[in-house]
């Protein structure tokens, strides 16, 4: 009777051992993610611009036709802990299009877009998010017979937005929404992503997705305003590396 009552002694104190330590731990560790190739093909690329007057001449509008896609690279990193998470991620894309008449347009555009994020979790993976977002821009542009423009504008975009980010054993569901400019910079902002990464192995994965931005964007130079409208959108591809 002695042993057994010993032993029951004994089962109780292990069940009742406290386990929130070691889920705690578990919760709290970093999951960093670095993404060295990230490619974003944008299939979708819609141009509308607005050249302010010329010497001896008035400006013009119009919008492209064919959007031609150049070349682009991406790359990101991302960092969660608890209830905060960091986003980051950088974009070089050369793109433009040509509207070959009514009158004839062609627009070539180098871009560079450098996007930080920081998030709070509110519920079960969603989380609100606010940041910033550089663009580094130069705009070719030849309309009509009207002499060749060319712009450089930049702007630093303040965002707000939400983020779903799940994660579920070997894949991550990472979705987001973000809107800004507010006039800080562009006039407004949207844009959204939505990605899986799958990881056939711990610290390995492939990534895939879609990804979509809009903004407008007013470039004042001595009294002379540069306007333009933008869409991009298409697939994401790449890799990840997990920490």
């Amino acid at each position: 009777m002695a042993t057994a009552a010993l032993l029951v002694l004994t089962a109780t104190a292990a069940i009742a051992q406290p386990q929130a330590p070691a889920a705690v731990t578990q919760q709290d560790d970093w999951k960093i993610a670095i993404y060295p190739i990230f490619a974003w093909v944008p299939l979708g690329i819609d141009i509308e611009v607005e050249l302010p007057p010329f010497e001896g001449g008035g400006g013009g509008a119009g919008a492209i036709v064919d959007g031609r896609f150049d070349g682009a690279f991406l790359a990101g990193f991302s960092a969660a802990k608890g209830l905060f998470r960091i986003d980051s991620d950088g974009l070089w894309a050369a793109v433009g299009g040509d509207r070959p008449e009514r009158p004839f347009l062609r627009v070539d555009v180098d871009a560079f877009y450098f996007h930080l994020t920081g998030g709070v979790k509110v519920v079960k993976d969603l989380y609100i998010t606010g940041g910033v977002r550089r663009m580094a821009l130069k705009y070719n542009v030849a309309l009509g017979d009207l002499p060749e423009f060319e712009r450089k504008p930049g702007v630093w975009d303040p965002l707000l937005g939400l983020g779903w980010h799940g994660y579920y054993n070997r894949l991550e569901v990472h979705a987001t929404f973000e809107g800004g400019g507010f006039g800080v910079g562009t006039d407004v902002e949207y844009a959204g992503s939505f990605r899986l990464d799958w990881k056939p192995l711990s610290h390995f994965g492939l990534i895939g997705g879609y990804s979509y931005l809009y903004f407008e964007l007013s470039d004042e130079r001595a009294a002379r305003t540069f306007t333009v409208k933008q869409t991009l959108h298409g697939p994401v591809v790449g890799i990840g590396l997990y920490f």
